[in-house]
């Protein structure tokens, strides 16, 4: 797998997650008092990437692969991921919306990708 330099600020950026980064660091706060039981293989996302890397997949709906090449991480990882994230969303009734337009954001040029 080609890890990919990306920019942390960019892909935390209000436009892309729907909220404030104080927003973001508050529902990672939240999840976190019940997220972090230790099932398994340990993840090597750290836990607010795994917050960030699920908004991100259901804000603007990036697929798991992508978000794998973006958090330097496995496909099958980020499946386990998103699938551990919804689910802590799901148990606190917290719904993360669809953004009602790709934001401009959104680029492979802007997310460090070449063509």
């Amino acid at each position: 797998m080609l890890a990919q330099k990306w920019d942390h600020a960019l892909l935390s950026d209000p436009a892309l997650t729907g909220m404030s980064r104080q927003q973001l660091r508050d529902l990672t706060d939240t999840l976190a008092l019940h997220g972090s039981v230790k099932r398994g293989r340990p993840s090597r996302l750290a836990f607010p990437d795994q917050v960030l890397a699920a908004v991100l997949y259901l804000r603007v709906a990036l697929a798991a692969e992508p978000l794998a090449m973006l958090f330097d991480s496995s496909r099958t990882a980020m499946h386990r991921t998103l699938l551990k994230i919804r689910t802590l969303l799901k148990a606190r009734s917290i719904i993360i919306p669809p953004a009602a337009t790709p934001p401009t954001a959104l680029t492979a040029s802007r997310l460090g990708f070449e063509p």
